[in-house]
């Protein structure tokens, strides 16, 4: 971090603290208009990224999360030179939209369908590694050119992320009341942000954030 980053972060820190950090999340979760009882799991000390366990009704986050995310926010506007200032009531509306989403995830219908479809197509890009025997222990293996069906999964993959996410971020908005103008600029701009952040990485980084690297290992290991 450079000097203004490490001054932005304690803004961050400050506003949020002043807001009453669990106790934001909880009223802004029970601000919201849904006719389900939506539970909040909240560490203080542990390092949880704020996301959504729908079948138990359940979204979990935590201190480091919420203000890492913030954080990642506001680094995105200043490169986007948009103008969004960090203030209590910035970070107010950041938590009503990033809470808004994960409830979104929980009323779709359809969560549980998309969750196994991604499940099936990652473990068709597993079945292609293994067919091609392709060394993701190798730094650069995502480097060459792969075959044609092992990129059309990694493009699947990504579709039926985004697809998932860009619907919770649809429900959300129905669910929250954003009262000026301001709030709907930031709501969008939270949206932008956080699908952008979905459409980045390659098969590199779908093998370390799924630990597929791990089953290779022990692949071998037993083989």
């Amino acid at each position: 971090m450079n000097g203004d980053d490490i001054l932005d972060f304690r803004k961050i820190v400050i506003c949020f603290s002043e807001l009453g950090e669990k106790k934001l999340l909880k009223k802004t979760i029970k601000e919201l208009h849904t006719n389900k009882r939506v539970h909040l799991y909240y560490s203080h000390s542990g390092n949880i990224p704020i996301c959504a366990l729908p079948k138990l009704k359940l979204v979990l986050a935590s201190r480091h999360g919420f203000l890492s995310f913030c954080f990642n926010f506001f680094s995105f506007i200043k490169l986007s030179n948009s103008n969004i200032a960090i203030t209590p009531s910035t970070i107010r509306t950041i938590a009503k939209c990033v809470l808004s989403h994960e409830v979104g995830h929980i009323l779709d219908p359809n969560i549980s369908t998309a969750k196994y479809e991604y499940a099936d197509i990652l473990s068709n890009i597993v079945d292609k590694l293994i067919e091609y025997n392709i060394d993701v222990t190798n730094a650069d293996f995502h480097k060459g050119n792969l075959p044609s069906d092992l990129e059309i999964s990694v493009v699947d993959l990504k579709k039926n992320l985004i697809n998932r996410e860009s619907k919770a971020w649809d429900i959300g908005k129905t669910i929250i009341d954003l009262d000026n103008e301001n709030e709907k600029i930031i709501f969008n701009k939270v949206r932008e942000y956080a699908l952008a952040t979905y459409n980045y990485g390659n098969l590199k980084s779908i093998v370390k954030e799924h630990n597929i690297d791990v089953f290779f290992k022990y692949k071998r290991y037993l083989a």
